[in-house]
């Protein structure tokens, strides 16, 4: 399941931009409030039941403003909210300068633009858990103890 799917209209239509200078008392706030999430899109990690986790919150463009503005699609598409999610400050910065791994071409429609938001969000969430995968691996040597 794809956090698009419980967005107004399972995520197919435009919802609106959010604009505002800090994200957990501005844009962010009113993401959440346009679409219900409150969960990291990528690890589902509850970003409003904890103070720390709070602070942790970003808001994520989908497809990437650098990858949108190669290929030209309409500026209105990739600051909607349909092409954002919540996630958390790990996952956020975790493939942060992603390029598809495949050709891509500038959507057309609207529901070609939404094709691609599923496909790359699809792509990143697997990436993104790999990184997650290795970083645990990383942390669980625990070689700061050697350092003593």
């Amino acid at each position: 399941m794809q956090p698009f799917d419980s967005y107004p209209h399972q995520g197919r239509a435009l919802l609106g931009v959010v604009r505002g200078s800090n994200c957990r008392h501005g844009y962010g706030l009113q993401f959440m409030q346009i679409t219900g999430q409150t969960n990291c899109a990528y690890c589902d990690r509850n970003l409003v039941d904890r103070y720390e986790n709070w602070l942790d919150m970003a808001l994520d463009h989908v497809v990437p403003t650098s990858v949108c503005g190669g290929l030209g699609v309409i500026a209105d598409w990739v600051d909607d909210c349909a092409n954002r999610v919540l996630a958390c400050a790990a996952c956020n910065s975790f493939k942060n300068r992603f390029k598809p791994s495949y050709e891509i071409a500038c959507p057309l429609s609207l529901e070609g633009f939404f094709n691609l938001r599923d496909s790359v969000f699809a792509e990143r969430k697997s990436l993104i858990r790999q990184r997650h995968d290795d970083e645990r691996s990383f942390f669980e040597r625990r070689l700061w103890e050697r350092l003593r």
